[in-house]
């Protein structure tokens, strides 16, 4: 699997209508396309909001002491 950032998800999106121009492809196909990558996109956002959520505990942490533990999700098994 490639890397994926907004700038290669926003080429996937205008290469997709491109080719729905171009009649490359279906309408259906082209709505299947763009629901991935608002997948992708949402997959993204949460990085994001995961990577701010760590930098504004830390800052917690160093302001007043307190710690504050993060579960990360992602690191663990199903519980």
């Amino acid at each position: 699997m490639k890397p994926v950032n907004n700038k290669s998800l926003l080429h996937f999106v205008f290469d997709t209508m491109e080719k729905l121009n171009n009649k490359e492809i279906t309408e259906q196909e082209a709505k299947a396309q763009a629901l991935l990558a608002k997948q992708a996109n949402n997959c993204l956002r949460y990085e994001d909001e995961r990577v701010r959520t760590l930098i504004q505990l830390d800052q917690y942490k160093r302001q007043t002491g307190a710690n504050i533990e993060y579960r990360n999700a992602e690191g663990k098994n199903f519980e």
